[in-house]
């Protein structure tokens, strides 16, 4: 037992807040459903309960053990565990130490299991923050959000989660395959962004990837979500929405400079992802510019 406080020292505490998600949460892609406060000694039975969602928990004191699938991790002050509670799994206080003390946050929301399945979750669930006080800045908020209950409650909590689950994605990348896969991908960004004026070619985004074509296909549809073509497009024309907007630059001008000689190719693809034409978009944006006194 370690020796920092009896276990009759630590007052338990188990505190559990849900919110239910509103019509506003339909439009958003991560909602909470409930966050918690818990302090356990190790004579307590470890929690097992099976449900359809994923769960944080951050560490604040003492240390934990969590089981999932037969695999165990232990979990000290900072560190943050990620684990999709519809899977075999228990967590508990460790024997060997005083107690265990604790914030957790169940949630739902789009792509999560794919993202779990890239993070390599399941055969690491653990975070060990790099800096983790800004982790346990972001759990303490969401759990005021929820007890509060306030109206916007439920953009508050996936504004904050987001950054949460933003901050896990770049901790884990940084180091090991994710991290090399980041940087393949970011070099590629960096190139084209440099120069969209250029016909780029899969094979030529590949080679400054330094992948195979199947390879850098299987990258950004594992960490972007989509084709390497499809990326480039949507770059190409974000590029062109501010031109558009702030300058008298002619149309075909602007679909040249961003990568369109043809300025109907450009036209199409503009309509296809923005939904209007580009002459359209022109005066809509200058119509909500604020007019110069």
């Amino acid at each position: 037992m370690n020796d920092e406080a009896a276990p009759d020292d630590i007052p338990a505490l188990d505190e559990v807040f849900f919110q239910t998600p509103g019509r506003l949460s339909r439009a958003l892609p991560y909602a909470l459903l409930a966050a918690g406060r818990r302090t356990c000694a190790p004579r307590e039975m470890p929690i097992a309960h099976r449900f359809n969602q994923h769960t944080l928990i951050f560490t604040l004191s003492g240390k934990g053990v969590l089981d999932v699938n037969g695999l165990s991790s232990f979990l000290h002050e900072g560190t943050i565990a990620w684990l999709d509670s519809s899977m075999l799994y228990s967590h508990r206080c460790d024997p060997r130490h005083s107690h265990w003390s604790y914030l957790w946050l169940g949630f739902i929301g789009y792509g999560l299991d794919t993202l779990f399945d890239n993070l390599g979750v399941i055969a690491n669930p653990v975070f060990d923050m790099t800096n983790p006080r800004g982790p346990r800045a972001l759990f303490a908020e969401i759990l005021d959000e929820v007890k509060g209950n306030a109206f916007l409650a439920d953009s508050r909590c996936f504004a904050l989660l987001a950054q949460l689950i933003s901050s896990l994605v770049s901790e884990r990348a940084d180091g090991g395959d994710i991290g090399d896969a980041v940087q393949r991908l970011q070099r590629v960004m960096q190139v084209v962004r440099a120069d969209l004026t250029h016909p780029w070619t899969v094979r030529e985004l590949a080679t400054a990837a330094n992948l195979s074509q199947a390879q850098l296909f299987r990258r950004f549809r594992q960490r972007m979500g989509t084709t390497p073509v499809d990326w480039l497009r949507h770059e190409r024309i974000n590029a062109a929405k501010p031109l558009l907007v702030v300058s008298d630059e002619q149309v075909g001008r602007i679909a040249a400079r961003c990568g369109y000689p043809d300025p109907f190719h450009f036209a199409r693809d503009f309509k296809k992802l923005v939904g209007v034409t580009p002459s359209e978009f022109r005066r809509q944006g200058r119509s909500v510019r604020p007019r110069e006194s």
